[in-house]
């Protein structure tokens, strides 16, 4: 590999969240641009083959389970024999009405995503390198919530807090927080009801959230790569805040 294509070389990743989605796309771009790749989510069978086809390691690992992530963190630190870079990609993005959502659903978004990408974090610290990375997806509605998703958008906002509180307590850690935008080709609406999504389009349509176009996962996934290998090799310089969204092209006739 030459070039743009070699970048992340030696770069040691891990990927938390990376059995579909983003996070698979992360990895997989990560390890063809040279990095030497860990992935852990809860789907192991998926995991197993991402890793046999990038030359990495699979680890199991649910999120919510705070014991499990710092034994997979030490794990995974100790096959790549340290960490130079964390993506943090787990979410649930539970679909229902705010009146509808019930306490188990608001729990289990702030344990995944919130906690979770907290809990990560501080497994990582005793791991990352020097000029260690920790990259962490939250999305970009922070702040202007559309219909049908308030637990995912609360656990985001929540979860933005705490990043701030992780640069203020450390400042010398480089923590790049990710608002992603509407993406292709992602598991976001895996098991959501079809009748609800139809009146949440709807909703989101009228108030115009719906973008004509989305990002294509593979283009999200090198931007957050090239986002990792930037800031891990300009060491004085962290891109604290990145919003990603899609780029509408014109439709040629």
């Amino acid at each position: 590999m030459s070039g743009q294509h070699a970048d992340a070389d030696g770069l040691r990743l891990l990927v938390v969240g990376a059995s579909s989605g983003i996070g698979h796309a992360v990895a997989v771009a990560a390890g063809a641009r040279g990095a030497k790749v860990a992935v852990a989510a809860r789907r192991i069978d998926l995991l197993t083959k991402l890793a046999d086809d990038i030359g990495g390691s699979a680890f199991e690992l649910d999120v919510e389970d705070t014991g499990a992530i710092k034994r997979v963190l030490d794990a995974a630190a100790d096959t790549l024999g340290g960490l130079d870079a964390v993506v943090f990609t787990s979410t649930v993005v539970p679909f229902a009405h705010i009146e509808d959502t019930d306490v188990a659903t608001w729990v289990h978004a702030f344990s995944v995503n919130t906690l979770g990408a907290n809990n990560v974090l501080r497994a990582a610290l005793p791991h990352l390198s020097e000029n260690g990375v920790v990259l962490v997806a939250s999305s970009n509605d922070v702040g202007r919530p559309r219909a049908g998703v308030a637990a995912y958008d609360a656990s985001k906002a929540a979860l933005d807090e705490i990043l701030r509180s992780w640069r203020s307590e450390h400042p010398e850690l480089s923590i790049i927080r990710v608002g992603m935008g509407p993406t292709k080709d992602t598991e976001i609406l895996r098991g959501a009801d079809r009748d609800l999504l139809a009146q949440l389009f709807e909703s989101w349509t009228e108030h115009g959230q719906l973008p004509a176009q989305m990002s294509a996962l593979r283009d999200v996934a090198n931007t957050l790569v090239s986002l990792i290998t930037a800031t891990h090799a300009n060491p004085t310089v962290v891109p604290e805040v990145v919003q990603l969204a899609p780029r509408i092209k014109k439709l040629v006739d």
